[in-house]
């Protein structure tokens, strides 16, 4: 679990949601760069509008939100995927294509701790996405660049916490095959 503020998250949320700028300004400085690679590794393409149109759906629905820091977290890449998947519809229906760049990478002996490890680029987390069918570069995107939990990546993606964990164990192990024998 990854943690914003802690116990501090309450006077934060409880300011953002009275329309403190420095509240706000903080949730987004500490979500944004997590949001924007999991945008941009599933829709490269226009990863910077559907960022934003994510920060203007959670600020209009930031009064209402009830719940704890991880829940929030939870809420915000719910939104992002829901714009992520908005924007790869419109995408298909205009019928533009993309390129994916390489990424330099090589996995030790603990295959989830290296790939969790190294997943902190947007070149690596679009390789993840050539590497992996879709649903399994959602899951590993979900999971270690968004750092939720596997229930919570269900509810996402709509499937049970433990088909969410297999599948997340198999493309962690795909991505350190291919990753074992990269320079």
């Amino acid at each position: 679990m990854s943690v914003l503020l802690g116990d501090e998250f309450r006077r934060v949320l409880a300011a953002a949601q009275a329309g403190e700028e420095w509240a706000l300004a903080w949730l987004f400085r500490s979500l944004q760069p997590a949001v924007l690679r999991y945008i941009t590794a599933r829709a490269p393409w226009d990863a910077e509008d559907v960022a934003a149109q994510v920060w203007l759906e959670i600020a209009r629905a930031l009064p209402t939100f009830e719940g704890d820091e991880q829940r929030f977290r939870a809420f915000v890449f719910t939104v992002a995927h829901r714009r992520m998947l908005n924007s790869r519809r419109d995408r298909a229906r205009r019928r533009v294509d993309t390129v994916a760049t390489l990424a330099e990478v090589c996995a030790g002996d603990d295959p989830a701790g290296e790939v969790a490890a190294r997943l902190d680029g947007d070149r690596l987390a679009r390789r993840v996405v050539e590497i992996l069918p879709k649903a399994h570069a959602e899951i590993v995107l979900l999971r270690v660049v968004a750092g939720l939990s596997a229930e919570e990546v269900a509810q996402i993606v709509g499937k049970r916490p433990e088909h969410v964990r297999v599948i997340q164990h198999r493309a962690l192990r795909r991505l350190a095959e291919e990753f074992r024998d990269a320079p």
